[in-house]
C-alpha cells in the first residue's frame, strides 16, 4: 500500500455522514484503495472505551456495518448495542476539557491516571449507566496522541510520550494480504463469531491496523476492514486473536 495515501486521524466530518457517530467510533486512519476499477477512501475506526451490551444486525460484538456513500460511512446498525448510557453528554464534557487544557496536557506529559484524577468528580456527576472510567481513558489516549501528531507530525503511543515506553515504528497500515492471513481463525469460526449472515469471507478484507497504537493501554486487538463493492457496504471487525 502506498504510504502517501494513508491519512492518520481523519476528521469526523470526512468520515461520517452523521458526525455524531464520533463519540462511539473513533477515526484511526483512512487509505485509498482501488477495487474493481473504482477508487475508495476507506476508514478504519475503533470503539475503545465502550462495551457491546446487546447485538443487532450490523451492530454485533466488535463487528459493525456501514453504507459507503461518497467516501463517508452511514451506520447500518443500532446504537442501542452500547446500552443506554449518556455517551454524547460525556463526550461533549471531555471534548470541552481537552480543548481547554490540551497544551497543558501535552507540554507536561500528563499520564492517563493523572488526567482521570483531574476530571473524575465532573465525570461521576455526569455519567449514567456505563463504564465512564474506561471511556475517559480511551478518549484521552486517542485525543492526546492525535494532538501530538497534529503538532509534530510524529505518530507515537501515549505510553511512549508520557512514560517513555511503547515505541513502535512499524507500518501503521497492515496490508491486505497480511490482514487476510491474520483473520483466518475468525473466518474459520465465523458462525460462532457473528450472529447474522453477512455473506463475508477473508477475500473481502482490504487492510487492517493495530487498535492499541491509537488508543488506551487495554484497548488491544486488530481492526480489519471488509468491502462489498456491489452493495457499497463496509464492515469493520475489531478482533482479538
Amino acid at each position: 500500500m502506498d504510504p502517501k495515501k494513508v491519512t492518520l486521524y481523519p476528521k469526523a466530518n470526512d468520515v461520517f455522514v452523521d458526525v455524531r457517530l464520533a463519540c462511539y467510533f473513533r477515526p484511526l486512519l483512512s487509505f485509498t484503495d482501488v477495487v474493481e476499477g473504482t477508487e475508495y477512501v476507506l476508514h478504519l475506526l475503533g470503539t475503545d472505551g465502550l462495551f457491546c451490551e446487546e447485538e443487532y444486525l450490523n451492530a454485533e460484538n466488535n463487528f459493525w456495518g456501514f453504507r459507503y456513500i461518497d467516501g463517508k460511512y452511514d451506520f447500518l446498525g443500532d446504537l442501542r448495542v452500547f446500552g443506554d448510557g449518556n455517551m454524547p453528554d460525556v463526550y461533549a464534557f471531555l471534548q470541552t476539557d481537552f480543548a481547554k487544557n490540551k497544551n497543558y496536557y501535552l507540554e507536561n506529559k500528563i499520564t492517563v491516571n493523572k488526567y482521570k484524577m483531574g476530571i473524575q468528580d465532573g465525570l461521576n456527576q455526569l455519567a449514567k449507566n456505563f463504564d465512564v472510567d474506561y471511556y475517559a481513558e480511551a478518549f484521552y489516549s486517542y485525543e492526546f496522541t492525535r494532538y501530538h501528531y497534529e503538532c509534530t507530525g510524529e505518530f507515537r503511543h501515549i505510553t511512549e510520550l508520557t512514560e517513555s515506553w511503547g515505541h513502535d515504528d512499524t507500518e501503521v497500515l497492515i496490508s491486505k494480504e497480511e490482514a487476510q492471513e491474520m483473520s483466518e481463525e475468525f473466518f474459520m469460526n465465523l458462525k460462532w463469531n457473528v450472529t447474522h449472515d453477512y455473506g463475508i469471507d477473508e477475500s473481502l478484507i482490504r487492510g487492517a491496523t493495530e487498535r492499541y497504537r491509537f488508543m488506551s493501554i487495554i484497548g488491544g486487538g486488530t481492526v480489519f476492514i471488509l468491502l462489498k463493492p456491489k452493495e457499497q457496504t463496509v464492515y469493520l471487525l475489531e478482533y482479538f486473536s
